[in-house]
């Protein structure tokens, strides 16, 4: 498999937020549910960010100033699932209103709360989790270059070998690719899977196979496709992934 699963670390100091206790809860399951899960993870992420956020606080122990951070983020979160019509406690899921004029107004005045806490909280990891909070909804409203700029200013607080620099860059990826600029993308997806200490680098690097290839980068999309399965062989390749860069194989070797 792809990712060893990990022990679950003990928090050094007890969290406020029972919000991001819940998602800590099951950091220790992550690799097994990557593995049984790969598509709903290429595809959205945000499960994995929250948790990876929920982690690092645990194993690095939080300051009051990052408790009181994490706190205020949770409860934004969570108000914003309600004014969704989603519940409190109990799911992380978000449901979309059957108004969409009710759901558009609810994501402009969240929006609005993030980049505030984004603001509060500048150049802390913190502060960036904010950012990625904003970036999803700008994302969500189709602000694709907002969400480029929140997602942008989000990786500046963390040093190139550290794991949540990989979520944001595949999060960056992924609006590159709606952007319909898929060498922009596959250069994102590339430099995630170069982080050693990113969980999901093997999944990145599928995307960004999977990305030079819809660009016609056939020759690195082979590269990046052989190394996906000489260095991770038990990694589980979606079908039509694996099927479109088989074919590239064929058709080069004719």
């Amino acid at each position: 498999m792809a990712v060893a699963k990990k022990k679950k670390n003990k928090p050094s100091k007890e969290s406020a937020s029972s919000a991001l206790d819940k998602i800590e809860s099951r950091s220790g399951d992550l690799a097994e549910w990557i593995s049984e899960n790969p598509l709903p993870i290429l595809i959205t992420g945000g499960a994995i960010l929250a948790i990876a956020a929920a982690y690092t606080l645990a194993s690095s122990g939080i300051d009051s100033a990052k408790l009181e951070a994490s706190t205020a983020i949770a409860a934004v979160k969570n108000e914003y699932r309600v004014a969704m019509g989603g519940e409190y406690y109990g799911s992380t899921d978000v449901p979309e209103p059957a108004n969409p004029e009710i759901a558009r107004n609810t994501r402009l005045d969240y929006l609005k709360r993030f980049q505030g806490l984004a603001a509060e909280h500048e150049g802390s990891e913190m502060g960036s989790y904010a950012l990625v909070q904003a970036g999803s909804l700008q994302t969500e409203l189709n602000d694709l270059e907002g969400a480029l700029a929140s997602f942008q200013q989000a990786l500046e607080v963390y040093d190139k070998d550290q794991a949540m620099r990989g979520i944001i860059l595949e999060r960056i990826a992924g609006v590159h690719e709606q952007l319909g600029d898929l060498p922009a993308a596959a250069a994102m997806h590339l430099q995630a899977s170069e982080i050693a200490s990113y969980p999901l680098r093997y999944f990145a690097l599928l995307n960004a196979a999977r990305s030079q290839a819809e660009a016609g980068q056939t020759d690195a999309a082979i590269v990046s496709f052989d190394r996906v399965t000489q260095e991770s062989p038990d990694l589980r390749i979606p079908e039509h992934t694996q099927a479109m860069l088989m074919e590239l194989k064929a058709k080069r070797s004719l």
